[in-house]
């Protein structure tokens, strides 16, 4: 097939590889996906909007203009937010259409390790990698979520998918153009898609110094795409390093244990007894990456999996012991998709068919077990439940004090009184105030004979302004509604 070049690319080639589908696995890529889709359906909206989610979801419905004002003080860039305002507008802004739009994205991810299991081994590891994903209760939490997991998780695996196509002997503009634009996105959604792109490029670096020459027309290709996308991000960088500052001055991420990033892998298997099943059979996998070769690309598949799971908690659980902590389990969530695919390999290697089948099922069936538990527990703060609670409590001129401010997000999302007098009150440590508890009361209070105090339950800052309200104050009532606590007092 004759191919029209253009510098170090060629808008066409004839593959050598199998095609990614056939009638049998686009027929059971489709049962998986709508299983998937079913699972994340379920329950979407039996709990309330968390912080975060009311964070994103109220400046979402604001429109663009606060979309920008409130990112630029954030910590997180603007990408899903703005998607998020553009879905609403569609839907009826609700908090269930919301998180529809991470549905939609985990069910991208679904189909995306599957290619990506397919281009790298076999359509039969892409459909288990698929449906091991498809009932993953980590996957399905963060589907159920209105924030910038899945949708990270998806351009992550999109931009790998891509990086893999700048490997093939031809370096393809289509694959360039892909991968610059899924790059592009993905540092625009959240802060460790930037580490995704430098385990590629540190990927690329090993290669260019191991294959020399050979190697040249890939790395000009990624490094090209690499500076595209860092030029698209130079009109986020001021506020980028604004941010970083902040992380560094204000952040609230512990640092982790030596071994912490194994919390990562207990997360991606939904329990420490499945990882015990898992972790051996991606270890097989892994192996089996580092022999095999991929048909139609000129790198082994280890050398695309390993910086797509690795670099996403290696990078940032070291500069979390060396400086400041940045490393959450959740964060790293475009890693679990090559674990699925390693996890999908090592099942795949077993040498009768019956027997793969049954191994699948069986983990298959033991992930399932996980999801009862997790569609029964509240894992989310009971906004909505504590402030209708407070609403048929409180009397008309109360005041209502929300302990820390930022608290207020997820209160007035879903307040439906105007004749209660809300306060904020800034985030006290174990030290008293400065000039003392008497001052800051009496001005979040406004001389009211009947306060309300929410706070989160968990939130240990609290037992100090808790003790100090009691000083001046009758403790009446004190109700929990799921991790929310409301404490009811009377002018003594």
């Amino acid at each position: 097939m004759a191919a029209l070049r253009m510098g170090p690319f060629t808008l066409t080639a004839t593959p050598a590889r199998a095609p990614l589908f056939t009638r049998a696995s686009a027929l059971l890529l489709a049962l998986i996906v709508a299983g998937g889709g079913a699972l994340r359906v379920h329950g979407l909206d039996a709990e309330s909007a968390w912080l975060d989610e009311a964070f994103a979801i109220g400046i979402a419905r604001a429109g663009l203009d606060e979309v920008l004002y409130e990112t630029r003080l954030d910590v997180h860039p603007p990408l899903y937010y703005v998607l998020l305002t553009g879905w609403l507008v569609l839907f009826d802004g609700s908090v269930w259409s919301a998180r529809l739009l991470s549905v939609v994205c985990s069910l991208g991810v679904l189909v995306a390790a599957y290619v990506a299991g397919a281009r790298l081994l076999s359509r039969e590891t892409g459909l288990v990698a698929a449906a091991l994903l498809a009932v993953s209760v980590f996957q399905i939490e963060f589907a159920q979520e209105a924030r910038m997991y899945a949708l990270l998780t998806l351009l992550a695996a999109v931009a790998t998918i891509a990086f893999m196509r700048l490997f093939e002997p031809e370096p393809s503009l289509p694959a360039f153009l892909l991968y610059t634009a899924a790059t592009t996105a993905m540092i625009y959604t959240h802060v460790y898609g930037l580490f995704v792109v430098a385990g590629q490029i540190a990927a690329a670096g090993v290669d260019l110094a191991w294959h020399r020459r050979a190697a040249v027309p890939a790395a000009f290709a990624l490094l090209a795409a690499c500076a595209l996308a860092f030029a698209a991000f130079l009109w986020w960088l001021p506020v980028f390093t604004w941010q970083v500052d902040l992380v560094q001055t204000r952040f609230w991420i512990e640092a982790p244990e030596p071994t912490g990033f194994v919390a990562s892998f207990r997360r991606y298997a939904g329990s420490p007894e499945l990882l015990r099943l898992l972790g051996p059979t991606a270890v097989i996998g892994l192996v089996r990456l580092m022999y095999r070769s991929a048909p139609g690309l000129s790198r082994r598949p280890l050398f695309f999996v390993l910086p797509w799971l690795a670099a996403p908690i290696a990078f940032p659980f070291l500069l979390s012991l060396i400086d400041t902590p940045i490393f959450l389990s959740k964060y790293t969530i475009p890693a679990s998709v090559p674990f699925a695919i390693l996890v999908a390999a090592g099942l795949t290697a077993l040498p009768w068919r019956q027997l793969r089948i049954a191994a699948v099922a069986a983990l298959v069936v033991l992930s399932l077990q996980l999801l009862p538990a997790y569609y029964a527990v509240p894992a989310k703060d009971g906004w909505r439940e504590a402030v209708a609670t407070l609403e048929a409590l409180a009397e008309p001129g109360d005041a209502v004090v929300l302990y820390p401010y930022f608290n207020r997000i997820a209160f007035d999302f879903y307040v439906s009184r105007d004749d209660l007098q809300v306060r904020p009150l800034a985030l006290y440590t174990e030290q008293p105030p400065v000039d003392g508890w008497e001052p800051i009361i009496r001005r979040a209070t406004a001389g009211r004979p009947r306060v309300w105090l929410v706070a989160l339950a968990f939130d240990s800052s609290k037992a100090p302004v808790v003790e100090a309200f009691g000083r001046r104050y009758l403790l009446r009532t004190h109700q929990v509604r799921q991790k929310i606590e409301i404490f009811g007092f009377d002018r003594r």
